[in-house]
Protein backbone atom coordinates (compact mmCIF):
# COMPACT_ATOMS: atom_id res chain seq x y z
CA UNK A 1 0.00 0.00 0.00
CA UNK A 2 1.64 3.71 -1.06
CA UNK A 3 1.87 5.58 1.61
CA UNK A 4 2.29 9.92 1.28
CA UNK A 5 4.94 11.99 2.53
CA UNK A 6 4.52 14.31 5.90
CA UNK A 7 2.90 17.43 3.85
CA UNK A 8 6.26 19.94 5.39
CA UNK A 9 8.98 17.57 7.03
CA UNK A 10 11.72 17.96 4.81
CA UNK A 11 10.40 20.23 1.97
CA UNK A 12 12.80 22.84 1.11
CA UNK A 13 12.51 25.87 -2.23
CA UNK A 14 14.14 25.61 -5.58
CA UNK A 15 16.04 28.49 -5.85
CA UNK A 16 15.30 29.03 -9.73
CA UNK A 17 11.08 28.56 -9.70
CA UNK A 18 10.11 28.77 -5.53
CA UNK A 19 8.42 25.51 -6.24
CA UNK A 20 8.47 22.99 -3.03
CA UNK A 21 11.09 20.33 -3.30
CA UNK A 22 12.54 17.33 -1.52
CA UNK A 23 16.25 16.50 -1.95
CA UNK A 24 16.54 12.41 -2.41
CA UNK A 25 19.53 10.11 -2.43
CA UNK A 26 19.97 7.89 -5.74
CA UNK A 27 19.20 6.20 -7.85
CA UNK A 28 23.20 6.32 -8.23
CA UNK A 29 25.14 6.28 -5.40
CA UNK A 30 26.47 9.62 -4.50
CA UNK A 31 23.35 11.35 -6.11
CA UNK A 32 21.52 13.65 -4.87
CA UNK A 33 18.02 14.21 -7.20
CA UNK A 34 15.56 17.28 -6.63
CA UNK A 35 11.62 15.71 -6.41
CA UNK A 36 8.72 17.83 -6.46
CA UNK A 37 7.26 17.53 -2.70
CA UNK A 38 3.93 16.49 -3.78
CA UNK A 39 3.10 12.88 -4.33
CA UNK A 40 2.27 12.21 -8.27
CA UNK A 41 0.71 8.87 -9.90
CA UNK A 42 2.32 9.87 -13.38
CA UNK A 43 5.52 9.69 -10.78
CA UNK A 44 8.38 7.30 -12.54
CA UNK A 45 10.45 7.08 -9.26
CA UNK A 46 9.50 5.38 -5.76
CA UNK A 47 10.66 7.19 -2.69
CA UNK A 48 10.73 6.48 0.38
CA UNK A 49 12.06 7.33 3.85
CA UNK A 50 15.10 5.36 5.15
CA UNK A 51 15.68 4.30 9.22
CA UNK A 52 18.04 7.35 8.95
CA UNK A 53 15.19 10.09 8.13
CA UNK A 54 16.41 10.35 4.56
CA UNK A 55 15.10 10.53 1.68
CA UNK A 56 15.34 7.54 -0.98
CA UNK A 57 14.49 7.20 -4.44
CA UNK A 58 14.69 4.51 -7.47
CA UNK A 59 13.61 4.50 -10.45
CA UNK A 60 10.48 2.42 -11.50
CA UNK A 61 11.64 -0.25 -13.36
CA UNK A 62 9.05 -3.58 -15.70
CA UNK A 63 10.53 -5.50 -13.01
CA UNK A 64 9.12 -3.18 -10.41
CA UNK A 65 6.83 -0.91 -11.80
CA UNK A 66 4.70 -0.04 -8.67
CA UNK A 67 6.05 1.38 -5.34
CA UNK A 68 6.20 -0.98 -2.58
CA UNK A 69 5.27 -0.87 0.99
CA UNK A 70 5.69 2.55 2.04
CA UNK A 71 7.13 4.22 -0.90
CA UNK A 72 5.19 6.93 -2.97
CA UNK A 73 5.29 7.47 -6.39
CA UNK A 74 7.12 10.84 -7.21
CA UNK A 75 8.59 12.97 -9.88
CA UNK A 76 12.12 14.82 -10.61
CA UNK A 77 12.12 18.21 -10.43
CA UNK A 78 14.46 19.49 -13.13
CA UNK A 79 11.66 18.20 -16.09
CA UNK A 80 8.97 20.52 -14.32
CA UNK A 81 10.93 23.37 -13.09
CA UNK A 82 9.73 27.00 -14.60
CA UNK A 83 12.89 28.92 -13.60
CA UNK A 84 14.81 29.63 -16.76
CA UNK A 85 18.06 27.93 -18.04
CA UNK A 86 19.81 25.43 -16.63
CA UNK A 87 22.71 27.08 -14.56
CA UNK A 88 22.00 27.56 -10.74
CA UNK A 89 21.00 31.33 -9.47
CA UNK A 90 24.31 33.38 -8.84
CA UNK A 91 25.32 33.56 -4.87
CA UNK A 92 24.40 36.72 -3.16
CA UNK A 93 26.72 39.41 -3.09
CA UNK A 94 28.11 40.41 0.52
CA UNK A 95 28.16 43.68 1.90
CA UNK A 96 31.22 43.58 3.83
CA UNK A 97 34.03 41.31 4.31
CA UNK A 98 34.23 38.53 6.57
CA UNK A 99 36.23 39.00 9.34
CA UNK A 100 40.14 37.55 9.75
CA UNK A 101 40.99 35.87 12.60
CA UNK A 102 43.72 38.10 14.66
CA UNK A 103 47.15 37.53 13.18
CA UNK A 104 49.09 37.28 17.04
CA UNK A 105 47.39 34.81 19.25
CA UNK A 106 47.67 35.68 22.98
CA UNK A 107 50.12 32.91 24.77
CA UNK A 108 48.12 29.72 26.60
CA UNK A 109 47.57 30.22 30.34
CA UNK A 110 50.74 29.84 32.01
CA UNK A 111 52.75 29.83 29.41
CA UNK A 112 55.27 33.25 29.48
CA UNK A 113 54.59 35.46 26.96
CA UNK A 114 55.94 38.91 25.89
CA UNK A 115 54.35 40.42 28.92
CA UNK A 116 56.22 38.51 31.31
CA UNK A 117 60.06 40.06 30.64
Amino acid sequence: MPTTPHPRRGVTTCTRCGAPIRWASGPQPGQRTPLNALPSPAGGLAAHTNHLGGLVVRELTPDRPEPEHLEWKAVAHWPSCTGGSGTPAPAPVRSRPARRRPSVQPPLFGQPGRWSR
